[in-house]
């Protein structure tokens, strides 16, 4: 997506420059200062010509000093340009700063630093400004390690008196927000296999949810609904015959994000929290490219629940929140379903991303399973990342029909996404991996969830 640029102004915060002298991390001054005192009480003392002319040397440095950093600071003017995104994990976060020496004393050191509270990111840069008119610019450029909502700004630029006596701080513009958004990837499509999307290449499946186009009739069975009794059928064949439709395009999707705080490990920029945002967003963009209406539900320290969708600023809605939600909810994913489980249909599929350990929640899943509604589980190691084992959750969703998706700390998530534990080779790996998890190089090596007792 195209970066845009916003221009700052230059005008300094409240419309002055605000200047501060910052003496006590420069003992240089307190030096000069004791010994002007010295040389004032010895020539006093003792009239001693020497002293005399010493002190007063001192004293005109520092008046000389003094007027040079003040004009240092009154000359000097910024602009600066921040890209103004949008940003994403892994992405570049750039600025221009513009200096400007309107006149005066030199400048052979000045400072320049953007504040921000970006985890890893410092914009910070010495530059040199000459003693005519001049300008210098600078660029500056790090990389996004994590997302979230951040602040950036205001500008500060810091000069001073060639012997560093008196520093002088000059602030610029004012503080912005910024957003970092999870890193998007491409996926294979491994949630929607009973899912049919708009196109030819469909497959027709029967199912009782009901669309526009009948595939088949059948008997009629207990329960069923008497609007859907296929009458020249039923008279034909002289039983009670219903018709199946085929359902098309009729389906759609829900994300499901855990936050609960007992399922991060290690909240950091290596967390399970951040592997999982980036597959939650990466599923979320995926399947809202293909124009299938796609629901979310996440409970962190914010809550979002998001009916299917297929518009892009559905998308957008969705990608902020799992930006900015940090792992602090309180909510279960059992307790998350159950706020859902009236929307889900027949033909509904539901792709759910946690890192917890076993639980009720997996019988919740089976549950919708066994009802014809397809779950896929994304299931974040916990162990590669320095938590506790949950491979007795990957064996129980296998063992209820789930299709699970292991994913350990370094590995591919497109590689990951291909096959459910269970089949293939995965089996045999995750064996591996659980008798080789008193190795701290098992870990990396391993694509499956290791084995420790909890």
């Amino acid at each position: 997506m195209a970066t845009e640029n916003s221009m700052i102004s230059t005008r300094p915060i409240g419309g002055r420059k605000r200047v501060v002298r910052r003496l006590k991390r420069h003992p240089v001054l307190y030096g000069i200062l004791g010994v002007i005192t010295l040389e004032f009480l010895t020539g006093l003392g003792t009239g001693f010509d020497l002293s005399v002319r010493l002190y007063y040397a001192l004293g005109i440095l520092l008046v000389v000093g003094w007027f040079w950093a003040r004009s240092s600071s009154k000359n000097l003017t910024a602009e600066i340009e921040r890209s103004k995104g949008p940003h994403t994990v892994g992405g570049k976060i750039s600025e221009v700063v513009t200096m400007r020496n309107g006149g005066g004393t030199p400048k052979a050191w000045v400072e320049v630093e953007d504040r921000t509270d970006l985890p890893g990111i410092k914009f910070k840069h010495v530059a040199s400004l000459g003693l005519t008119v001049s300008f210098d610019r600078v660029e500056m450029s790090q990389t996004a390690t994590r997302r979230g909502e951040y602040k950036i700004g205001p500008l500060v630029v810091r000069t001073s008196d060639p012997f560093g006596m008196f520093p002088q701080e000059v602030v610029f513009g004012s503080e912005e927000t910024i957003l970092v958004n999870p890193k998007i990837i491409d996926i294979p499509d491994f949630a929607t296999t009973s899912i049919q999307h708009l196109g030819e290449t469909s497959r027709r499946q029967r199912t009782r949810v009901l669309s526009t186009d009948v595939a088949s009739v059948r008997e009629y069975e207990s329960g069923d609904d008497l609007s859907k009794i296929h009458w020249l059928s039923t008279a034909r064949t002289g039983q009670m015959m219903v018709k199946q439709f085929d359902q098309g395009s009729s389906g759609d999707m829900w994300v499901l994000f855990d936050q609960h705080s007992n399922s991060v490990v290690n909240n950091d920029i290596d967390s399970t929290d951040e592997i999982a945002a980036t597959v939650a967003a990466s599923v979320i963009d995926r399947y809202t490219r293909t124009f299938l209406p796609v629901g979310y539900i996440s409970h962190g320290s914010q809550s979002l629940v998001a009916l299917p969708d297929r518009s892009s600023h559905h998308r957008d809605q969705i990608i902020r929140h799992i930006a900015t939600s940090k792992p602090t909810g309180d909510i279960t994913i059992l307790e998350a379903l159950s706020d859902i489980e009236r929307e889900f249909g027949q033909n509904t599929s539901l792709v759910v991303i946690t890192a917890a350990n076993d639980g009720p929640w997996v019988e919740a899943l089976a549950g919708l399973s066994k009802r014809g509604i397809r779950v896929s589980t994304v299931l974040i190691n916990r162990h590669s990342y320095g938590g506790d084992s949950n491979e007795s959750a990957l064996s129980h969703l296998a063992a209820s029909g789930v299709s699970a998706y292991p994913l350990r700390m370094g590995q591919s998530i497109p590689d990951a996404l291909k096959t459910p534990f269970g089949r293939g080779k995965d089996t045999e790996l995750a064996s591996n991996d659980s008798n080789q998890s008193s190795r701290p190089e098992a870990n990396s090596g391993q694509p499956e969830l290791s084995d420790t007792k909890h």
